[in-house]
This record gives C-alpha cells, structure tokens and sequence, in this order.
C-alpha cells in the first residue's frame, strides 16, 4: 500500500497559527459518528479542533473564541443552521470574513457548489477523504501563516 500510495504516508507539517501556536479548527457537524471520525484526523494532524453540533453553536463559539480559530470546517446539511447559513454570517463578518471555510459534505452537486461559493465556502470536501481533507487544511493555513 505505500509503495502504490507513498503520499498517504509521507508526514505532513502542522502548520502553526500566526501567533506561532498550534492551530485551531472550529468543526461543525450534527452527525456523532462523523463529528468523531473527522476530528480524529484533524487531531492526528496536530490541530486543536473545537467542534459544534450545529451551525448556530459553532456561530456562538467562534464569537466567543475571536482570534482564536483559523480555520472553520463545517457540514453543510445540519439543523439550526446550516453549513450555507454559517458560511455567510462568517463571510458576512469583518471579524471573521478572512478565515477560510471548507464545506465538508456528501452534496457536491453543481447546484450544491455554486449555492456554497455564493455563500462563501472556500472548497468542498467529500466526508471521510481524510487525505484531501487534511490537504486543504494544510493548504488554507499555509497560506494564513
């Protein structure tokens, strides 16, 4: 398996928030079984995760957390407030409008995306490709460090 997929295996750098510490990602999602799965990978990566079960929590946190988060992750189908509706308050926001978010989703449609991009969502990113996923991360960060 390595040998057919190595990039699956290579160690990938943590990138730090701009104040040198670890970084930390808000995670939104209404699902146990996800919210687990997912915030394990980004935790194996070396990022503190805050998670929310809805958008409307994950709303209320990274208000009360400003400057703390550099990163939001969220589902885009949830109650209270969905993944669309977090997105645009994010984008909406002076205080927030520069923190990347990447919509974590099995709706990748193109009606899904464009609706996400009107909103704001940076990227989309299929459930559980934990390799793609932990890229973007990487990505988004690295460009915010």
């Amino acid at each position: 398996m390595e040998t057919s997929n190595p990039d699956w295996f290579a160690e990938r750098e943590t990138i730090p928030a701009s104040d040198g510490k670890t970084a930390t990602i808000l995670y939104a999602e209404d699902s146990k079984f996800f919210r687990t799965q997912v915030k394990g990978f980004m935790e194996e990566d070396g990022y503190n995760v805050i998670e929310a079960k809805d958008g409307m929590i994950a709303w209320n946190l990274l208000q009360e957390q400003t400057g703390e988060i550099s990163l939001v992750v969220t589902d885009m189908e949830m109650p209270n407030m969905d993944g669309f509706g977090l997105a645009e308050r994010i984008k909406g926001d002076d205080r927030f409008s520069h923190i990347p978010v990447i919509g974590l989703t099995t709706l990748a449609g193109d009606k899904d995306v464009a609706k996400g991009k009107e909103v704001g969502i940076d990227e989309y990113q299929i459930k559980l490709d934990r390799e793609k996923l932990l890229e973007s991360i990487h990505n988004y960060l690295k460009r915010g460090s």
